[in-house]
């Protein structure tokens, strides 16, 4: 199985769970109890899981010639796992996100179907062009509008404050994947600082949104004060990356962001919400993605 694993880089997927978490509590009144019970956030969950998880199996399907060149220890490229394999099991985890959305709300198909074409572009044609952050930053940040569908009419989806959230989220991502261009090489202390920058006006974006839409002072204090530290928590770590330019330090950093996103997602739960039994479920996806990632690769 471990190659199956690594090729859907398992661990990353509880960020895409607490994106939709993050997104369906701030804007659905619910009791932690209540939750288990939830079939609308159990449906956006499995959504969630099977667009992100096929989206890594696809992007591999495209990499595959280049990773063979530049990582050939990947599973298509090893052949562990055969390129027509993954392509299968990527666009059926792909339409398993979609049916998944549809059960819940029309708002959420339309995100779902959204998502998938984001990725299928990213995946294909512009991961290598400029546009290639921005098309990630848009699927992350329809992924937490897909957590608000639940509770959201389509024409209201962009209303604050989660569109204000999931704009902050896009935003962090569009700093981490320009952070982890060319990870595997050199990609040059100016595009790493540049990242790092953009990582940082997400969370500054983020304070001020919990200073504006906070549930009440202890929320907005204590989600001020987490977002300060974990802005002070990324740049100790980005310095020794930066500095030193070593591709491991890099890749190790950029895993590092991608699992803090549970981290800023329990932050803001708390912040919107004032009940920190909300948050600290969400945080509770830190210990399977963190044990995980002790075998398999976030990047």
């Amino acid at each position: 199985m471990l190659p199956w694993l690594r090729l859907m880089r398992l661990p990353t997927v509880f960020t895409a769970l607490s994106n939709v978490l993050c997104g369906f509590l701030i804007t659905r009144t619910a009791a932690p109890a209540t939750l288990l019970t939830d079939r609308a956030l159990w449906s956006l969950l499995l959504s969630t899981t099977g667009l992100y998880l096929g989206g890594m199996v696809l992007n591999d399907v495209f990499d595959a010639e280049l990773d063979g060149r530049e990582r050939p220890e990947r599973p298509i490229p090893s052949g562990a796992i055969s390129r027509r394999a993954a392509a299968i099991l990527g666009g059926l985890l792909m339409t398993t996100g979609v049916l998944a959305a549809a059960t819940v709300s029309t708002s959420a198909l339309v995100l779902a179907v959204a998502i998938t074409i984001c990725v299928i572009l990213y995946d294909a044609v512009l991961k290598a062009t400029p546009a290639g952050p921005v098309a990630m930053a848009s699927c992350r940040f329809l992924n937490l509008l897909l957590g608000t569908s639940a509770a959201v009419e389509l024409s209201q989806l962009l209303q604050p404050p989660a569109a204000g959230i999931a704009l902050g989220l896009a935003i962090y991502i569009l700093g981490v994947t320009l952070f982890a261009r060319n990870e595997a090489d050199n990609p040059g202390r100016s595009l790493l600082l540049a990242g790092l920058l953009v990582v940082l006006t997400a969370l500054g974006l983020n304070i001020w949104l919990v200073g504006r839409y906070g549930a009440d002072s202890a929320s907005i204090r204590g989600g001020s004060l987490g977002l300060i530290l974990l802005g002070l928590n990324l740049c100790m770590r980005a310095a020794a990356a930066i500095t030193q330019l070593q591709p491991r330090l890099i890749q190790r950093t950029v895993g590092l962001m991608l699992l803090s996103l549970i981290f800023l997602d329990a932050i803001l739960t708390f912040a919107l919400t004032g009940n920190a039994g909300l948050a600290l479920i969400v945080m509770g996806l830190m210990l399977p993605a963190s044990l995980l990632k002790q075998v398999v690769p976030m990047s």
